[in-house]
C-alpha cells in the first residue's frame, strides 16, 4: 500500500518535487514530534544529546539533508557542518533548504580511494527513487549497467585528503551503503588525531572490520536502545541502528 502510493506520488509529482516533498515532509515530522515514537528515526533525537555548540561535524552520506539541517542548528553559528552528498539532484534539493545556514560546507563528493569519475546506482527494481539506497556501481553486484533504472553520475574523493587541513573534528555521521569500512579507514590517521565520536551505519558483511577498525584506534561500541547508549559487547545479542563510536580516554 505504502509502496504504492509512493509510486503514484512520483510519477505525479516527477523527481525533483518528489523529493522536494520528502524533505519538507520529514522536516515538519521532525518538528511537529511526530517521528519521536518511530524506531526508524530514534538517532535523529537522540544524537542532538552529543552535539556541543561550535563542534565540527561531517555528515558523509548527506542525502537530503536530514541530518546537516539538524547538526548546523545543534552546533551553531560558532561551529561547522561538512556534508559529502555525491548526488547533484539531491544537492540541489538539499541547497534550497541548507542556504540559510552560513555553517554548512557541503561536498558534492562520492569518497572512495581514487579520485575519479564513477556512477552511483539504485535497485534495478526499484519503481520509484529511494533516496538512501544509491550507491557506487559495482558490475560484480548490480549487474548490467544498462538494466539500473537510477543512474547517477558524481566524483569520488579520498576522504583522508579532503579532511587532512581539518585541526578539529568532534562527530562524524557515516551512512554510505556498505562503502562504511573504506571510507573511515582511509580516514582512520584523522580519526586517531581528531577523536571524534562516530556514528556508523554498519552493514553485517562489514561489521566485524568496522568493530576491529575503531577497537584498534581506541574506541568503544555503543547501540541506542530506550533513548540511552549501551554498551555493545561479543557476549550480548546486537541491538538493532547505527553504531556510536566514543574513544575510551
Amino acid at each position: 500500500m505504502i509502496k504504492n502510493l509512493k509510486n503514484f506520488i512520483y510519477k505525479s509529482l516527477g523527481l525533483k518535487n518528489y523529493l522536494r516533498l520528502l524533505q519538507r515532509g520529514y522536516f515538519l515530522a521532525y518538528k511537529t514530534g511526530l517521528l519521536k515514537g518511530n524506531r526508524n528515526y530514534s538517532y535523529h533525537h537522540f544524537v542532538k544529546t552529543l552535539i556541543r555548540k561550535g563542534d565540527v561535524i561531517i555528515d558523509i552520506g548527506a542525502n537530503l539533508g536530514y541530518y546537516s539541517i539538524l547538526f548546523a542548528k545543534w552546533t551553531g553559528p560558532e561551529g561547522k557542518v561538512y556534508s559529502v552528498e555525491p548526488i547533484q539532484i539531491y544537492n540541489q534539493i538539499f541547497n534550497e533548504k541548507a542556504k540559510k545556514f552560513r555553517n554548512i560546507k557541503l561536498y558534492p563528493y562520492a569518497l572512495g580511494l581514487e579520485e575519479k569519475p564513477i556512477e552511483m546506482v539504485s535497485s534495478p527494481a526499484s519503481v520509484y527513487l529511494s533516496t538512501g539506497l544509491p550507491h557506487v556501481y559495482d558490475s560484480g553486484k548490480d549487474g548490467s549497467i544498462e538494466n539500473q533504472k537510477f543512474r547517477f553520475e558524481a566524483q569520488m574523493k579520498i576522504p583522508s585528503r579532503l579532511f587532512k587541513d581539518l585541526e578539529k573534528i568532534d562527530y562524524i555521521k557515516c551512512d554510505i551503503e556498505g562503502f562504511e569500512y573504506t571510507v573511515l579507514s582511509d580516514m582512520k590517521e584523522i580519526i586517531r588525531r581528531c577523536k571524534p565520536k562516530v556514528q556508523v551505519e554498519v552493514w553485517q558483511e562489514n561489521e566485524a572490520q568496522i568493530l576491529h577498525l575503531f577497537n584498534d584506534l581506541g574506541y568503544l561500541p555503543y547501540k541506542l536502545h530506550q533513548n540511552q547508549l549501551v554498551l555493545q559487547t561479543e557476549k550480548e545479542n546486537p541491538l538493532p541502528g547505527d553504531y556510536i563510536f566514543i574513544y575510551n580516554k
